[in-house]
């Protein structure tokens, strides 16, 4: 599953960060408890013109934190299950009033996670195995407004939804869709905040899933 495929572009979010430094480089903040891919991606980036790595952390809490003080316009989210949920830190960078777009990193990116990242918001999905190849370009187009997720397969969303309270499925499909989360919850009659609620549940329902091979 290649994460630079396509799935949608959006519009540039009124009020999206643009800070820039250096002549015009985004600042970018990286989020990763593996000192190895941190160093990759570190290296890769300064060699890189438009971006630089302005902050670099291992947990959620903290890099909402420089995220909010910052105003960030891009972040790169590893994803380890065994530590921490890039979806779960990814859901609390999109909270913030400004937020930043959003790169999960996975090391084997696959259908489940590919719902997972559309459900928390993130703007991309890329290959930690193959980042070298894909970050720089990828960074590029979701710091402009585009969204670069895979398509989840007929067959991975059945299976899906099968998981799923029979409520929930609606709530999944607009999603899924790319329905902006406002129209979500006017349309299911729901307020922000209990949408907010339902989402978490619905994502977190999606984790606990196997990896697909699609």
């Amino acid at each position: 599953m290649s994460a630079t495929t396509v799935q949608s572009s959006r519009d540039a979010v009124p009020g999206q960060p643009s800070r820039s430094v250096d002549g015009g480089a985004f600042d970018v903040l990286l989020v990763d408890d593996d000192s190895w891919l941190r160093s990759r991606l570190c290296r890769l980036l300064e060699t890189e013109p438009g971006f630089r790595v302005a902050a670099v952390t291992e947990g959620g809490r903290e890099a909402t934190d420089i995220a909010e003080r910052d105003r960030m316009p891009v972040a790169v989210v590893a994803h380890r299950p065994q530590s921490h949920s890039a979806f779960e830190v990814c859901r609390e960078l999109k909270r913030l009033a400004t937020p930043p777009a959003v790169v999960i990193c996975c090391a084997h990116p696959d259908g489940v996670q590919a719902a997972c990242c559309i459900v928390a918001g993130a703007d991309a999905l890329i290959n930690r195995y193959d980042c070298d190849a894909q970050v720089s370009g990828v960074l590029d187009r979701v710091v402009h407004g585009a969204r670069l997720l895979p398509e989840v397969a007929p067959r991975v969303e059945g299976m899906l939804r099968g998981r799923l309270e029979p409520a929930e499925h609606a709530m999944f499909s607009m999603l899924l869709a790319g329905v902006p989360a406002s129209d979500v919850a006017r349309g299911l009659r729901m307020s922000d905040a209990e949408l907010e609620s339902c989402r978490s549940t619905l994502l977190g329902k999606l984790e606990s899933l196997p990896p697909t091979r699609c």
